[in-house]
């Protein structure tokens, strides 16, 4: 069952569309660290983290409970964290790392319990959410490493589907298993078969989905409503880079009068320049910002302010320049250039042909001969 949910914990403040590169040079993994960092920084993953820590002091005392030998409790006490964790609103990378590192627990019980086939269930989910994150070996013993590769890789090597996501309003952000894909339409490829963890983003609102590949590929089809903010046209027309005013067009018929903020990301050298611009309820950008981030900069603090000054509305109004530099400048100015070319041709056209007629009419008074001037 697909659950609806208000992102943004206060309804009256300004609607967040996202994070975007403008260019194609950009690197994905850039805009997915741009992402999270926004998330975590703009509290949408405030009530989740509080989860987040009560499931951590559950798994840890699960823990203290299967090194003391109390297997029976330690199985049950981890299924029922799984159950809750794989319950349809979870969305976030913490919360599914936290599910992937239960998983590897239950199927380290089983073992010791003799259940092989309860063990392989675990591990195979285990290995479909995370296929490059084997156990570690300082932390698991070689029989359960062993029993891993065999029960898991060894199984699903070689096996793979696909989810098509198809979402309106299209430009919706896709997670699966608590990372960004990218953005709706699109087809994620090379999954292994077993249970992923779906989340569509389209402004305030978003949909979570439990996805279970089974013997084939599978289709999510999805409506996030009318009134969702319209992600994709607003970076479309960003992308277009035709000007500020081209921008505000697209701002205001896909806003449903709530003010917006978002960072575009375009390359700048080896660096990479974020615009942060802010558009009130009309879509007019009412706060332009520019932060310049060096190419593997760890650091995003200054990501932060960005953020947080178009949040309050603290970023300053436009200048032309800046305007331009975000935006790009539209086709219809070149018009006035042109036309003051052609004006200036005509001109001086006329005051050429003045001259000529003024040096051949000898009314002037001055004459040239070749005795001199007289």
């Amino acid at each position: 069952m697909l659950a609806l949910m208000l992102m943004m914990t206060v309804d009256s403040g300004p609607v967040w569309v996202g994070v975007h590169a403008l260019e194609s040079n950009v690197p994905p993994a850039l805009v997915d660290r741009l992402q999270i960092s926004a998330a975590e920084f703009l509290g949408l993953r405030q009530v989740q983290q509080a989860k987040v820590e009560l499931w951590e002091n559950r798994l840890a005392q699960v823990n203290t409970s299967f090194r003391e030998g109390n297997l029976e409790a330690s199985r049950r006490a981890v299924s029922q964290l799984i159950q809750d964790l794989t319950a349809s609103t979870h969305p976030w990378l913490a919360s599914v790392d936290l599910l992937a590192e239960s998983l590897l627990m239950l199927g380290q019980i089983q073992l010791l319990l003799d259940d092989e086939l309860g063990a392989a269930a675990a591990f195979q989910s285990h290995h479909a959410l995370r296929p490059n994150s084997a156990p570690d070996p300082t932390l698991y013993r070689p029989e359960v490493l062993y029993a891993y590769d065999r029960l898991a890789v060894a199984i699903l090597a070689g096996v793979r589907r696909s989810v098509q996501v198809e979402v309106r309003p299209a430009g919706a952000a896709i997670w699966l298993d608590g990372r960004p894909r990218g953005q709706a339409p699109m087809t994620i490829k090379a999954l292994l078969p077993g249970r992923h963890y779906l989340r569509i983003v389209a402004g305030t609102r978003s949909i979570q989905r439990v996805v279970d590949l089974g013997n084939q590929g599978i289709v999510i089809r999805a409506d996030l409503g009318a009134d969702a903010q319209t992600a994709g046209a607003f970076f479309t027309a960003w992308r277009e880079r035709q000007g500020p005013e081209r921008f505000e067009r697209a701002a205001s018929l896909s806003g449903q009068g709530r003010p917006r903020f978002a960072v575009g990301v375009v390359r700048a050298g080896s660096d990479y320049d974020l615009f942060g611009v802010r558009v009130d309820s009309a879509g007019r950008i009412e706060g332009l910002s520019v932060v310049r981030l060096k190419a593997g900069q760890s650091s995003l603090d200054s990501v932060s302010d960005l953020l947080r000054s178009l949040r309050d509305a603290s970023a300053p109004p436009p200048s032309h320049q800046l305007a331009r530099r975000a935006f790009g400048q539209s086709p219809n100015q070149f018009k006035p250039i042109i036309l003051g070319a052609v004006v200036s041709g005509v001109v001086v056209t006329a005051l050429s042909v003045v001259g000529l007629a003024l040096w051949f009419d000898d009314s002037s008074g001055i004459v040239i001969e070749p005795e001199g001037v007289r």
